[in-house]
């Protein structure tokens, strides 16, 4: 709701005494302040630990110059003042609307004060005021322009009385002193300026405190003395509601007390700490990160990554593309990086069976374990790994294939009943591979037509990811590297990844753990099926209630929302609480902006990012952040060739 600032009241000229600038004069104020603050004796400062910072210092610095028109030189420490004029001020203000000048940033500094006055001698002189002003008024033709002037002063004098009498506020003289400190006479007069700039953005007006410097130090320090010139010049009517409106210091901050460290907020550069698994605090820690490409995705991906390992979660990546600037952070961690590629001879095996159970939820709240046919969820998944490459599957095709499934398990002596899974000492049994399912298949003629889609990995050149690759996943850092898959086996071998990944989250317990999928559209996308985009989306909604987090990112918003006219897209996005939008196009930004119900101004702000910053949204709080990284983190991450390049040229001498 907006506050108004009436017209300022005029108040007399007050005649001021020049003071003499010399040292003399600056030394004995300095002496009688520190009378003033500390009596007579001077206070035993020797328990104080050398160098630091006193009252004392504050109050009564050692050396002062006052020579200079544009500042004071305090203790080696350059000082300039400015002030809001008394008619700098808005006329109608916001709540927090001095926030700005607050959140300046290194160098600058507020001081405001407020001075209630008498409401009786206030009401007082503005009926007489009023009055004068509307005799005046009949004798100023309607086109001069003090017309104008007089007709808001009179407007002005009728909402102080009105909101005074009836709405019981008070009255008030305010004074906002700023004060401007640097190293150096260049780097204070960019300060400066900068600050005159700043002020004219939120429509209030800053003049300089030429040949009073020294009158602003002392009127900025800790003891409501204002300079009775300085006073009347930064003089501005407020009331009440105004008065209440300038508290500054409602900051955006964002500090999760188990959080890991994301950057600094760009409004007050304040710290940003995060904790997802606050379930107390957000109703799923779910990430979606969207971002047009070269904003930082892959950089905060990677980041996050790491510091939810350091925190001793267990993290698994699926990397669709550019899966080599993930090694060198996975290897720094101690991580497993895996490649699914036709050339790889690590590929896990499709068809392991990895979960001993279905029923994850009942560890959790103490229940019995319910008996759901293991075989018969794995089964479901290849059918739709089946056919995300061959796309025109009949009903009778997937029946042929379930039965294919079926029988190939068999021969393992694995059957619908759980404890086939696992042998006498409670490993799991040998599993079958893709060179077994192929063999099932052209055993029958109806079948034969089936086997042509596996015959690439069993003979063909795709056969190392068919071979029978014993797999150890009990890392708690794993890399799926699927960038080296052709681009008709992209979707298949993602989908090989996120089952893989699907069967590491489920079976982790109680074990806190994140899911962290990067260019998410390749998934649910236009280019992939209603199947495979559903299991995903179940898969991201599913993992909150086993005390995990989904993290996703996708550079594409259109390919995104491309199938089924965006159901699924849009669906992860409903089941991510946290989102992160980084620099976009502006088509993109638009694309995105009713989902997440953004201003136009943030609209502009994400076209406008630079690399590593992005708009932080959790619900309706939105707070723009610039992602940091240690040295080591950067060091690791980085693909810059500039950088590779100095580090390569630094090793070799």
């Amino acid at each position: 709701m907006p506050f108004k600032l009436p017209w300022p009241k005029k108040g007399k000229r007050l005649a001021v005494k020049p003071e003499e600038q010399d040292g003399e004069q600056t030394e004995s104020k300095k002496l009688s302040l520190k009378r003033l603050i500390f009596g007579e004796d001077k206070p035993d400062l020797s328990e104080l630990e050398s160098g630091a910072t006193t009252i004392l210092d504050i109050l009564a610095p050692t050396t002062v110059d006052t020579k200079s028109r544009d500042y004071i030189l305090v203790d080696g420490v350059y000082h300039a003042y400015l002030y809001i004029a008394g008619y700098g001020y808005a006329t109608a203000v916001g709540s927090c609307w001095l926030a700005p000048l607050v959140e300046a940033g290194e160098g600058i500094s507020l001081s405001f004060t407020f001075q209630r006055q008498s409401r009786e001698k206030i009401l007082s002189k503005i009926s007489q005021t009023t009055m004068l002003n509307r005799s005046r008024m009949r004798d100023v033709g309607d086109t001069r322009q003090d017309y104008e002037e007089l007709d808001s002063a009179i407007a002005s004098g009728l909402y102080l009385k009105d909101a005074m009498n009836r709405q019981g506020e008070d009255f008030y003289y305010m004074h906002t002193l700023i004060e401007v400190t640097a190293d150096d006479p260049e780097t204070l007069e960019r300060r400066v300026a900068a600050v005159e700039k700043l002020c004219v953005s939120v429509d209030m007006i800053a003049r300089r405190c030429d040949y009073k410097n020294e009158q602003g130090f002392l009127s900025a320090l800790p003891l409501l003395g204002l300079d009775a010139d300085i006073e009347r010049k930064s003089r501005r009517n407020a009331l009440t509601s105004g008065v209440a409106a300038a508290f500054p210091f409602a900051s955006y901050e964002l500090s999760d007390r188990n959080g890991i460290f994301l950057g600094l907020n760009l409004y007050n550069r304040s710290p940003v700490f995060l904790d997802p698994y606050d379930d107390y605090k957000y109703t799923n820690g779910n990430w979606w990160i969207g971002g047009s490409s070269g904003a930082g995705k892959t950089f905060t991906l990677q980041c996050l990554g790491g510091r939810l390992r350091q925190q001793g979660r267990r993290v698994i990546f699926i990397v669709p593309q550019k899966g080599h600037e993930f090694r060198p952070l996975c290897e720094m961690l101690g991580g497993l990086y895996l490649r699914l590629s036709p050339s790889s001879k690590d590929c896990p095996n499709l068809m392991a069976i990895r979960r001993r159970s279905l029923d994850s939820y009942s560890g959790l709240r103490g229940l019995a374990a319910r008996d759901d046919s293991i075989l018969a969820e794995k089964i479901s998944r290849l059918i739709i790994w089946y056919s995300l490459q061959k796309r025109d599957l009949t009903d009778e095709d997937k029946n042929y294939l379930d039965s294919s499934l079926v029988e190939c398990y068999r021969r393992y002596g694995i059957t619908f009943d759980n404890d086939t899974v696992t042998d006498e000492s409670g490993g799991f049994r040998e599993m079958p591979i893709i060179a077994d399912w192929y063999q099932v298949l052209q055993e029958k003629p109806e079948t034969k037509h089936l086997a042509v889609v596996l015959a690439r990995y069993v003979t063909g050149s795709a056969a190392a990811m068919g071979a029978r690759n014993d797999v150890d996943t009990d890392n708690k850092y794993i890399v799926l590297d699927t960038s080296g898959m052709p681009d008709d086996l992209m979707l298949p071998g993602i989908f090989w990844a996120t089952d893989l990944a699907n069967d590491l989250i489920m079976d982790a317990g109680e074990e806190l753990s994140a899911l962290i999928a990067d260019e998410l559209w390749s998934l649910v996308g236009a280019n992939s099926n209603p199947l495979a985009a559903g299991f995903v989306q179940e898969m991201v909604k599913t993992i909150r209630g086993l005390g995990g987090i989904a993290i996703t990112s996708t550079q594409g918003m259109q390919d995104m929302f491309g199938l089924d006219g965006g159901k699924y897209g849009k669906g992860i996005l409903d089941s991510s609480r946290i989102k992160l939008v980084m620099q976009m196009e502006e088509q993109e930004a638009r694309l995105i902006q009713g989902v997440l119900n953004l201003s136009e101004d943030e609209v502009r702000q994400i076209t406008r990012f630079r690399r590593g910053e992005g708009l932080l949204c959790i619900g309706y709080n939105h707070v723009p952040v610039a992602f940091h990284a240690t040295q080591k983190e950067y060091d690791a991450i980085t693909t810059s060739p500039t950088d590779l390049r100095a580090r390569r040229e630094a090793v070799n001498g």
